[in-house]
């Protein structure tokens, strides 16, 4: 049985994250970037080139006049947006590189996707110091299954045998020895990305590290809304989720039922935006 800092080396090994990744985060960190060094960035990646203008003309944004050129279409979207939407499609290009007969990959892709737009609305809710991250830490949580998945399928197995008595995080911690929340952090501090992206994720199955930190307590309730959201059958959120944790966050009840109210209506859209 591999550690998750060990499944993660191997995961590395057969697939590096890309170098726009870097470059992009690289120009909007900088105090000198243009909008022009960025458009031009992107003008060298088609496929990117092709989801951004897709992205600027969606109703997400509802820009009065058509876009039709990477600078106005970074405008339009603006810096951040942009680096969640190359985030978006290195995790596509990694979700299908990690793609097995073991996961159903129809369900991990609405997890990952529900997990990014319920943290998109609750980091929004909580006014969350740059709450735009964790659109890319919802899309991203979870990859550690598809890791273990390649790598050891019949532990995966093992821990998708889970129900109301045994929830999948403590299934994964009694079969692996961590969460896949583990790996997942292992792999995005392994491929060099901005700590604030992975940071929160060693404790994001933790109850009493939900207890005691804000931004804990949004990644914890993150997970388990998510959770409930793919597994309808078994769990509701709200029971998922301790009261006090919620407090903590800075959300209400309604809150979270708003949130899967907004994943719900914009999941269609975003899978559309990122599939081939």
């Amino acid at each position: 049985m591999f550690s998750a800092d060990e499944y993660a080396t191997r995961a590395t090994e057969s697939f590096a994250l890309p170098k726009i990744c870097v470059q992009i985060r690289t120009l909007l960190d900088s105090n000198n970037a243009s909008t022009d060094d960025i458009a031009r960035l992107v003008s060298t990646d088609p496929a990117l080139s092709s989801k951004l203008l897709k992205l600027a003309n969606s109703a997400l944004f509802r820009f009065e006049s058509q876009v039709d050129n990477m600078n106005k279409a970074v405008n339009v979207v603006g810096g951040e947006a942009l680096y969640n939407l190359v985030m978006a499609e290195t995790a596509g290009s990694a979700f299908e590189h990690f793609s097995n007969d073991v996961i159903d990959l129809k369900r991990f892709w609405l997890q990952s996707i529900y997990a990014a737009l319920v943290a998109k609305h609750l980091a929004k809710m909580t006014q969350t110091r740059t709450s735009a991250r964790y659109f890319v830490i919802g899309l991203l949580h979870n990859i550690g299954e598809l890791i273990v998945a390649v790598q050891t399928p019949e532990l995966a197995i093992a821990c998708n045998d889970y129900d109301q008595h045994v929830p999948p995080w403590k299934r994964q911690k009694s079969v692996l020895g961590f969460f896949y929340t583990d790996c997942t952090y292992a792999l995005l501090k392994q491929w060099g990305l901005p700590a604030h992206l992975y940071q929160v994720l060693p404790d994001a199955n933790n109850e009493t590290a939900a207890n005691s930190s804000r931004e804990v307590s949004l990644m914890f309730t993150i997970c388990r809304v998510t959770v409930a959201m793919v597994s309808p059958d078994k769990f509701s959120a709200l029971s998922l989720i301790h009261p006090m944790i919620l407090r903590k966050a800075g959300l209400e009840e309604q809150d979270v039922t708003d949130g899967i109210k907004f994943a719900h209506m914009e999941a269609q859209t975003m899978i559309e935006l990122l599939s081939p």
